[in-house]
C-alpha cells in the first residue's frame, strides 16, 4: 500500500498538568517521526502489509534521520527532497488528548514530482487530507495516475478547523476532485462536510466516522452501521489514533475482510498507538 504526502518531524511533550498561561512545567519529550502519510505506512509495516511512503521529504539532516526511521522499520520510501522539513509540536495533555502547532517547514509537492512508479503495484492509495489544501494538484495528479491503474483511492480528511477556514463547500470540491473510492474522517470532521446521515452525492461508496471510545459508524448507500471500541487498556496519547484506525482498516479491507470486520482490526491498531507516547506504533507485532 502506498501512502502519498509529507514527512514529519514530531517533536511531542508530555504534559505533567494541564497546561496554565504564563506557568512553568515539567514536560518530557520524544521526537519521532509524524504526520499522516508516514503514520499509516508504519502502521502498515507493524501488520505485516507491505507499505510505500511517497511525497515530499526536506533535504535537511532532520528528514535523513526520519527517513532511516522509516526504513528500519521496514517502510519503503521514494521521495523528493528540498527544503526545511516541517515539524509539528504535539502536546500531550494528562488525560491523553493531544494539541498540535505546526511549522510548514519550507519546500513541498509539485505536480511535476508525481511518479507512476510511486504508486507501482499499490492495492491502495492513501492521500492526505491536510496536504490536499497544500498540495491539491499534486495530489489529484497522484489520485488520476492510481484511478488510471484500476487502484482504489482511500482519503483522509483535515481537521474541522481546517475545513471550516478553508469553507466546507470549497473543501468538498477538493475531495470530489480526488474521486475517492473510501473517505476517513472523525466525527467533528463529518459534521462539517455533512456526513451526518445519509450520504451526499460526492461522497464515495464507503465512509468511516471514528469518534474516539464511541462507536465508529460505517456509512454506506445501504445505510448505516456502527461499530463499538473496545475499551483501550492503556490510554497514554491520542496522537496518530485516526492514522492507525485508517491502516487497519484499509490493511483488512483489501484484504476481502467485511467492512466491519476490517474497522474492528483499525481499532485494535489505534490502541496499540494509544498505549504509546507519539504517532508512531512501536516496532514489535
Amino acid at each position: 500500500m502506498v501512502a502519498l504526502g509529507k514527512l514529519v518531524a514530531d517533536s511531542v511533550l508530555e504534559l505533567s498538568a494541564p497546561l496554565v498561561v504564563g506557568g512553568q512545567q515539567r514536560v518530557v519529550r520524544t521526537t519521532t517521526v509524524g504526520g499522516a502519510p508516514a503514520n499509516v505506512t508504519a502502521n502498515l509495516a507493524r501488520l505485516g502489509v507491505p507499505a510505500r511512503l511517497a511525497g515530499w521529504a526536506g533535504a535537511d539532516p532532520l528528514a535523513d534521520g526520519l527517513l532511516a526511521e522509516l526504513a528500519g522499520r521496514g517502510v519503503e520510501t521514494a521521495v523528493v527532497r528540498r527544503g526545511r522539513t516541517p515539524l509539528s509540536t504535539v502536546l500531550v495533555h494528562p488525560d491523553g488528548e493531544r494539541t498540535l502547532l505546526t511549522d510548514r517547514g519550507e519546500g513541498g509537492l509539485e505536480p511535476a514530482d508525481v511518479r507512476p512508479g510511486w504508486l507501482a503495484d499499490a492495492a491502495v492509495v492513501h492521500l492526505d487530507g491536510y496536504d490536499l489544501l497544500r498540495f491539491p494538484d499534486a495530489l489529484r495528479t497522484a489520485a488520476d495516475l492510481a484511478h488510471d491503474a484500476g487502484t482504489p483511492v482511500a482519503v483522509d480528511v483535515a481537521a474541522a478547523t481546517r475545513i471550516r477556514a478553508h469553507g466546507a463547500d470549497a473543501y468538498v470540491g477538493l475531495l470530489a476532485g480526488l474521486r475517492p473510492d473510501v473517505l476517513v474522517c472523525n466525527a467533528a470532521e463529518a459534521r462539517e462536510l455533512g456526513l451526518a446521515g445519509d450520504l451526499p452525492g460526492w461522497a464515495p461508496q464507503l465512509v468511516l466516522v471514528h469518534a474516539g471510545a464511541r462507536p465508529t459508524r460505517v456509512l454506506t448507500r445501504a445505510g448505516v452501521q456502527e461499530v463499538p471500541v473496545a475499551p483501550v487498556p492503556r490510554l497514554r496519547d491520542t496522537t496518530g489514533c485516526g492514522d492507525a484506525v485508517a491502516a487497519g482498516v484499509l490493511a483488512g479491507w483489501r484484504a476481502g475482510s467485511p467492512v466491519l470486520d476490517a474497522v474492528r482490526a483499525g481499532h485494535a491498531a489505534a490502541a496499540v498507538v494509544a498505549g504509546v507516547v507519539g504517532a508512531q506504533p512501536p516496532r514489535s507485532a
